[in-house]
């Protein structure tokens, strides 16, 4: 809930669904890791990002679209997706290019 007020899907910002969207699906092409949250963190723990480098949680959240993931955040998932960060954020700016800047959907 925010403000009070239930989410919706359809009320999220559709830049941000699309940019959950492009992180689940280099998360789930991965094919030597279990498709779950946790084990994608822990595979990427054990490939050298800190144990603290995003929560489960957080990782949910930017895929369902809820959050922005930061720049640094950013860049740890382009490395624990095995993509390349200028491609990842490549993608990410794509995402929201697709979007009139002056849209209420990117006002918040």
């Amino acid at each position: 809930m925010m403000n009070g007020m239930t989410v919706r899907k359809k009320d999220l910002n559709p830049a941000l669904r699309r940019v959950g969207a492009i992180i689940k699906h280099h998360r789930l092409d991965l094919i030597d890791i279990r498709p779950s949250r946790s084990d994608f963190i822990l595979d990427a723990v054990s490939s050298g990002l800190r144990a603290d480098w995003i929560s489960e949680k957080s990782l949910a959240n930017i895929e369902n679209g809820y959050n922005f993931p930061s720049l640094p955040t950013l860049y740890n998932l382009a490395i624990a997706c095995q993509v390349s960060p200028a491609d990842l954020f490549e993608e990410v700016a794509g995402a929201f290019s697709a979007y009139d800047s002056t849209d209420d959907d990117l006002e918040s």
